[in-house]
């Protein structure tokens, strides 16, 4: 499962950089709106594939349809809180928030700040799971904010303290806020036996009734134009459609199933992961140099995920952790 981990990390970092291309010219109501529809959509048209040619109908029955497999129907309402805080509440601060930052490093200050997600989650998961709040997850947690903090932040020297960017700032840290809640409700819903396939369209579904009536006032105060969307130029709309599809509900379950499979105070620090693979993409795709200073920080950040994932002692050969689950 950790290299799942990691390479959902890899995928879901490439999401900064397509939210910027797709900002550009979809508003950020309608690109979150579009962006739930779609994946719901594309899950739909799966369940019916499945059903078809492989003759698993499964997901098209009201259990699936309606419950997501849940073992007991009384814990529908987690899904509410999943869509509301894993989809509605996110794509409002973060389409909005990156808007109003500095667009020559919108996407890497959105990563460091909503990297920061492990910190309450880890804090939330020991309050209301009763999650251990290990040596080593505390250890590892001590490491990876301030490596995070200089990979990001070093060649700016500081955050840009403006209105309009600090805003922006703020709406991404509480975009991480709610990205916690919904691990806590995402968590006891795949625990009662949710189907992570079955959460995505959910969360899709209900994603979608509820951002359409807050996109219409929008609409109507004039604050966005959704005809837009038909001026947007070809990078826009194939981001719009990688968002969906690919980081929305393809890896997305992919990620579902690596929450499931252990602690999500555990599982969470995979997210300290993103401003590594975000500046490794900036360096392939647009030729940006990684300093002395961001190579050690990485690093870092690589050893404290490593050492936050241990229950014993992380430099000790596993034959001599006698009495550890590894």
């Amino acid at each position: 499962m950790a290299v799942l981990a990691v390479l959902t990390m890899v995928v879901y970092s490439t999401s900064f950089w397509a939210l910027v291309v797709a900002l550009d010219d979809i508003p950020p109501l309608t690109l979150g709106l579009l962006r739930s529809f779609m994946a719901f959509l594309f899950m739909l048209c799966l369940f019916i594939i499945l059903a078809i040619f492989k003759g698993d109908g499964r997901y098209l029955s009201s259990r699936y349809l309606l419950f997501a497999g849940l073992k007991k129907r009384r814990f529908a309402l987690l899904f509410f809180g999943t869509a509301v805080f894993g989809t509605v509440l996110p794509n409002i601060f973060q389409n909005i928030g990156m808007t109003m930052m500095d667009p020559s490093s919108t996407s890497s200050l959105a990563s460091l700040l909503q990297s920061v997600s492990p910190v309450f989650t880890i804090t939330l998961a020991w309050v209301i799971l009763k999650e251990r709040l290990t040596t080593w997850k505390v250890v590892g947690l001590a490491m990876a904010i301030p490596a995070t903090a200089f990979l990001t932040t070093y060649n700016q020297g500081g955050f840009d303290l403006g209105s309009d960017e600090t805003v922006g700032a703020l709406l991404n840290l509480l975009t991480a806020l709610c990205y916690s809640f919904s691990g806590l409700f995402l968590k006891k819903a795949l625990n009662e036996g949710a189907e992570p396939i079955s959460v995505i369209a959910l969360n899709g579904f209900l994603g979608t009734l509820l951002l359409l009536p807050i996109a219409v006032l929008f609409w109507a105060a004039g604050a966005e134009d959704p005809l837009l969307t038909f001026d947007a130029g070809l990078p826009a709309l194939l981001s719009l459609v990688y968002l969906s599809v690919c980081i929305y509900a393809a890896t997305s379950v992919v990620w579902y199933r690596v929450i499931r499979s252990d602690e999500l105070s555990r599982i969470t620090f995979y997210v300290f992961l993103l401003p590594v693979f975000s500046y490794i993409f900036g360096y392939i795709m647009l030729g940006d140099r990684l300093s002395v200073v961001q190579v050690i920080s990485g690093l870092v950040l690589l050893l404290a995920v490593y050492i936050a994932q241990w229950r014993g002692n992380p430099f000790r050969r596993r034959g001599a952790s006698q009495g550890h689950d590894r």
